[in-house]
């Protein structure tokens, strides 16, 4: 009984190497930031030129997983002292490093961040194509992107990894959350025109009182949402009892969203009270908000969304919603709006109003305020005093906070 023949063997010659792992995450993390990059190019490039960034949730997509990326790299050099860190710190810290040191830009040239987000995107991808042409000496591109030869043979070094864990732990985190909130300061400072201050003990409300030469009297009052009860009391009490107060917010008479927003649960998780269980404030209230149906159908639509997600939250169903892109017509639809629309209908309110009152209070959100206090001072009405008041605590304090004159 014969046996049959055996296979010939496969020559294993002919087979290409399997790349160990680092080797292979570094060219992932290479080929990731060159795609980013060339992807973020292609976006901003289209929204510049046609308004309408197409690509953005994919730009989107790739700089988060980069973002992750990078930080999973930063930390792999900690415990592997073989990365060549001139190469993959800049790959790692791009991303983090500019997307918080550009923040003071899109504040004061929020009308320019197309350009900003562009200029960003050409800087990585001339970033990866100059780190890749000095790890390979050429552009051209193939797999692995890292070539595992021009890895060192070193061993883990404690000095190595402390110094990651130094670095990490007491000089870039703390100076990322430092510069952040200063950023946030700045950016809430800037857009509120200083109605609304961030301080180290919280968030402050300034009231300002306007005054004419025929002694007619205007005071603006910063509100939000959510807030302290105390800093609802203490402004009603601040408001003359002869006053007529313009009320905020906007009427939907035909049902056009058939929803309404509920900031109960953000008030519960920080401790704080809604607006409209604690304001009550005394004089003649008169509702000086515009109805749903000026707004213009984009808008409307928007708003819904805008109320699913803030009655659902974050989750499978609205995630999809919360990333797709919004064109630039969008935003300056929903500016015309939110703000300026209901803006110019309140002026129209103050002014008919003024014919018959002395005194005229106005708490709206602070987001109005620049826009009212430019058109009452087109009325005539200039600044006489201002005062501070504490809307929520960054302490846990139950210490009252008082009113600060400035």
């Amino acid at each position: 009984m014969t046996s049959s023949p055996s296979p010939p063997p496969i020559p294993t010659g002919d087979l290409p190497p399997k790349s160990p792992p680092l080797p292979s995450f570094l060219s992932f993390t290479l080929t990731l930031f060159l795609g980013s990059g060339f992807l973020s190019f292609v976006n901003d490039s289209l929204g510049l030129c046609f308004g309408k960034p197409y690509l953005a949730l994919y730009a989107a997509l790739a700089w988060s997983i980069m973002l992750i990326t990078g930080v999973l790299c930063f930390g792999l050099m900690a415990f592997n002292p073989n990365i060549p860190k001139r190469f993959f710190l800049p790959i790692s810290l791009f991303i983090p490093v500019t997307s918080i040191g550009i923040l003071p830009l899109l504040v004061y040239f929020s009308d320019y961040t197309l350009i900003i987000e562009w200029v960003l995107s050409i800087a990585q991808l001339l970033l990866s194509v100059i780190i890749i042409y000095q790890i390979r000496g050429t552009i051209k591109l193939d797999w692995p992107i890292f070539p595992t030869r021009t890895l060192p043979n070193k061993n883990f070094s404690w000095k190595n990894f402390c110094g990651f864990f130094f670095v990490g732990l007491f000089l870039a985190l703390p100076s990322v959350i430092t510069y952040g909130a200063f950023s946030a300061k700045l950016a809430v400072e800037h857009f509120t025109g200083g109605f609304v201050l961030v301080k180290p003990s919280g968030i402050w409300m300034q009231m300002r009182s306007y005054v004419r030469d025929d002694g007619k009297k205007i005071i603006l009052m910063p509100m939000s949402h959510i807030g302290e009860t105390k800093f609802y009391h203490d402004i009603s009490a601040n408001f003359p009892l002869n006053s007529v107060i313009l009320m905020e917010g906007v009427s939907d008479k035909s049902k056009l969203t058939q929803t309404h927003s509920d900031y109960s649960k953000m008030a519960d998780i920080i401790g704080a009270v809604e607006q409209t269980e604690v304001f009550k404030p005394q004089g003649e209230i008169v509702a000086a908000d515009v109805d749903m149906s000026s707004f213009s159908p984009a808008t409307l639509e928007l708003l819904k969304t805008v109320m699913l997600i803030h009655s659902k939250g974050v989750n499978a169903e609205t995630m999809p919603i919360l990333l797709k892109p919004t064109s630039p017509q969008l935003e300056k639809q929903l500016m015309e709006d939110i703000l300026i629309k209901r803006n110019h209908h309140l002026l129209e309110v103050i002014q008919e109003r003024l014919l018959t009152s002395d005194n005229i209070v106005v708490p709206w959100g602070a987001a109005h305020m620049p826009g009212i206090s430019s058109g009452i001072k087109k009325l005539g009405f200039c600044v006489i005093e201002k005062n501070e008041y504490m809307a929520l605590r960054f302490t846990l304090t139950n210490k009252d906070v008082s009113p600060q004159p400035n």
